[in-house]
């Protein structure tokens, strides 16, 4: 049984860039340059003095909203990846969106705006991939919730960029940490959609499910997945992008025909069989111990001869029935479940 603490248990690796990035933080707000050295200036991005600020950037942050929600994204995350990812493959899938999304981000802002007021810090790329890959395990999973109510991981990124607006909007976070975000969440999903490694010697997640469309409410859904399908295929034809893999899945024709209504297979059948011997045994009593009742062979026909009993046989004896009705299943996959025994006792 898991006790409450054992939910509560981070891996060593996640707690040391915890305490690592929590350092960073009280740095940013107690030693000035800290933060003007580490923070990334989109006007300096092509400057061979600042770019090293692209491996840094993360590591200062003045923001508090952004820092906090930084440390409660990367426990989710932790406990999301622990058992089905590496921790090579974590450091990468990390290193990979916060330097694609700063990139991204910086290029955006030197076209649009060359202010030298311009600063891109924090980990607000981290924020939105933790959504991600949230959706990527199950979109009706919860993020956050209490009681039945909770933010489902498919609402996740929305929810998050329009908090991300509203707290901009009253200078609580920069507008460079909102482009810091959708950038995350691009760079992000296109990591897990072509250049995930899974076994079998494939790449990338190409279920429906985890289409770019799916991220957003259904009423945007054929709004977004317009222009991403057509941007899709213009880099399918530069090969600037993997294509999508078909795959097939062998079946045995044993488990398949388990699974349709009326249909039983060989395992279902002998069940059946050893189970109705099972009932006569426990209802005949022997004459003596040396008789022995012969079990019957498996290939037989799954007939109903039921031996005759007297009552005062049926008095001395405990019964046990057991219910061979199988209710037809409609799931693709055929479960073998143990019959219940229902003992009673009739010596009264």
């Amino acid at each position: 049984m898991k006790g409450p603490g054992r939910s509560l248990r981070v891996s060593i690796w996640t707690l040391s860039l915890m305490c690592l990035l929590t350092l960073g933080y009280a740095l940013s707000h107690f030693v000035p340059t800290w933060f003007t050295r580490l923070a990334l200036y989109p006007v300096d991005l092509f400057s061979a003095w600042r770019l090293s600020t692209v491996f840094t950037f993360w590591f200062a942050t003045d923001e508090h909203i952004t820092h906090w929600l930084t440390i409660l994204t990367i426990f989710m995350l932790d406990k999301l990846i622990r058992d089905s990812w590496s921790k090579l493959e974590a450091i990468t899938f990390l290193v990979f969106v916060n330097t694609l999304a700063v990139l991204s981000s910086a290029f955006i802002l030197f076209l649009l705006d060359r202010s030298p007021s311009l600063v891109l810090s924090g980990n607000a790329a981290v924020i939105a991939a933790t959504t991600v890959v949230s959706m990527q395990f199950d979109g009706e999973r919860f993020l956050l919730s209490y009681g039945h109510i909770g933010l489902k991981s498919r609402h996740g990124f929305i929810v998050g960029f329009l908090l991300y607006l509203l707290f901009a909007l009253f200078s609580f976070v920069r507008w460079t940490s909102c482009c810091l975000y959708f950038f995350g969440f691009l760079w992000s999903w296109f990591y897990l959609r072509f250049l995930q490694y899974h076994p079998q010697r494939r790449y990338g997640d190409h279920r429906s499910s985890f289409a770019l469309a799916k991220f957003f409410p259904g009423a945007c859904e054929h709004w977004i997945a317009f222009p991403s399908n057509l941007i899709y295929h213009v880099l399918l034809r530069s090969k600037l992008c993997p294509g999508v893999e078909r795959q097939s899945e062998i079946v045995s024709t044993a488990s398949f025909a388990a699974g349709i209504p009326g249909l039983t297979s060989d395992a279902d059948r002998h069940r059946r069989i050893a189970l109705k011997a099972l009932n006569e045994r426990l209802f005949t009593k022997p004459v003596s111990s040396e008789e022995l009742t012969e079990w019957p062979d498996l290939n037989e026909t799954d007939g109903t001869n039921t031996s005759n009993m007297t009552g005062e046989h049926r008095a001395e004896v405990q019964s046990v029935v057991v219910d061979l009705t199988v209710a037809p299943s409609t799931e693709t996959a055929f479960t073998d479940t143990p019959p219940v025994l229902e003992q009673t006792d009739t010596r009264g």
